[in-house]
């Protein structure tokens, strides 16, 4: 689409050569071109829009639309007049041919509007199939707590479990078959499409959020669905629809931006129940464990477990879907991961404790892993936040690096979200002048 803006634009003065020079395709005599120019138009005219969809550069297509509608004109026109009109139909044709979202700035925006207004979402259905696809492959070395090895690293740096490695399969087998034009974005396999076509819709897979839980039987473990149809540069803003499956229950968890929440067992759909609880007292919790450093994330805990542990209490959870899903359960209270906020403010610091928690790997919430969990808790009318309190609109869906993880404050009410956003900022301001002192530089 930025190559069919880009002709008319470099030689504005100078269109009505090229179409004559194409048309006639004679260059020594220009009068006999002049001459013979409304018949050849004529039958020019049904060419160009054979060749348009079928060659891969724009550019040539857009000549050819400008070569009919000159002749069209009067001769007595001037070529400087002449020259603007064609232009401006061309852009706008250009644009609704091309599918894909073009990598110039200024094209973009108003290309994948109209691309995704034309796009349905993804049924529930198909992502269901999907899921349940997964979880029948893996459902036996669930049960009998195999699939331990570890065969690989994720995109994240994350290890991959033999487990992870048949739920990878199952996720790729299923898509091919599927045979429509999608791509997308999986833990272990990064991005993925399987079509020659313009891809136009993306899924975020995670097909086991939560490998640890679920390689040892335990029930902390789920398959996190999350789908857009933005594919250039999708942000967290664009996802469409997401669902969670239970690995080791029947539970499923729904949502649609902007349509709410439900959860689905059996051939019964409920709504979602989210607590009232606004006591620290009494909270029950949960806080994201693996990879990252105990000392620091325990330090800065430790006040608010000893409170709420007898009357309340807490659980260290590995799957984030796993943890936002269960404030829609009215399981929990509220979940937290706030170890990254303290890889932004003091990186320097904490650099080596991050490695050495992630064995070689600064690993935290990565996209794929908070997508599909996020829709769903916040269409329940959850409140979550990063740990400064703000939101995930901006979070790029395909980074996986460090610059693009976050910290999670998530609470089901807003009076209780705003407490524990108080206190884990106060406790991370404390740690970090702890820190700063003991490293010779605190003040």
């Amino acid at each position: 689409m930025a190559q069919a803006k880009s002709s008319p634009k470099k030689k504005p003065g100078r269109p009505a050569k090229s179409a004559a020079k194409k048309s006639g395709r004679q260059t020594a005599a220009k009068k006999p071109v002049k001459a013979a120019a409304k018949p050849k138009a004529a039958k020019a005219r049904p060419a160009p829009p054979k060749k348009a969809p079928s060659k891969k550069t724009p550019t040539g297509a857009v000549a050819q639309k400008a070569a009919p509608d000159k002749p069209a004109l009067k001769k007595e026109a001037a070529r400087k007049q002449s020259a603007p009109p064609p232009a401006k139909p061309v852009e706008k044709k250009s644009v609704a041919v091309s599918a894909a979202p073009p990598s110039s700035k200024p094209a973009a925006p108003p290309a994948a509007e109209p691309a995704r207004s034309r796009v349905k979402i993804l049924p529930r259905e198909f992502l269901m199939a999907l899921a349940t696809t997964i979880k029948n492959s893996i459902a036996p070395m669930i049960k009998e707590a195999r699939g331990r090895e570890i065969v690989g690293s994720a995109v994240s740096g994350d290890s991959t479990f033999e487990v992870d490695r048949v739920a990878e399969k199952a996720l790729l087998t299923f898509l091919k078959n599927a045979r429509i034009p999608l791509a997308y974005y999986s833990e272990d396999s990064g991005y993925t499409t399987f079509t020659n076509a313009q891809p136009q819709n993306l899924l975020l897979v995670d097909p086991i959020d939560g490998t640890r839980a679920a390689k040892s039987g335990f029930e902390g473990c789920v398959i996190s669905i999350a789908t857009t149809r933005v594919i250039e540069r999708p942000c967290m803003a664009d996802v469409d629809s997401a669902l969670v499956l239970e690995l080791m229950g029947d539970r499923v968890f729904y949502a649609e931006r902007g349509k709410g929440a439900r959860v689905v067992q059996g051939d019964h759909i409920k709504r979602p129940k989210l607590s009232k609880n606004t006591s620290l007292e009494m909270l029950a919790w949960a806080m994201t464990v693996p990879a990252r450093p105990a000392e620091l994330i325990f330090q800065t805990a430790a006040k608010l477990v000893d409170v709420s542990s007898l009357k309340g209490g807490f659980f260290a959870c590995n799957s984030t879907s796993f943890s936002l899903t269960r404030l829609v359960t009215n399981q929990l209270d509220a979940c937290v991961d706030f170890a990254n906020r303290y890889y932004r403010d003091i990186p320097q610091l904490v650099h080596d404790k991050f490695i050495n928690a992630g064995r070689g790997n600064v690993i935290g919430v990565e996209p794929y892993d908070l997508a599909a969990g996020l829709l769903i808790a916040q269409e329940a009318g959850a409140i979550v936040t990063d740990a400064y309190g703000r939101d995930f609109n901006d979070v790029l869906l395909l980074d996986s690096s460090v610059d693009n993880q976050r910290s999670v404050i998530a609470a089901a009410n807003a009076e209780l979200h705003e407490k524990l956003l108080r206190f884990f900022d106060t406790r991370i301001n404390q740690c970090e002048q702890l820190l700063k002192m003991s490293a010779g530089g605190g003040n």
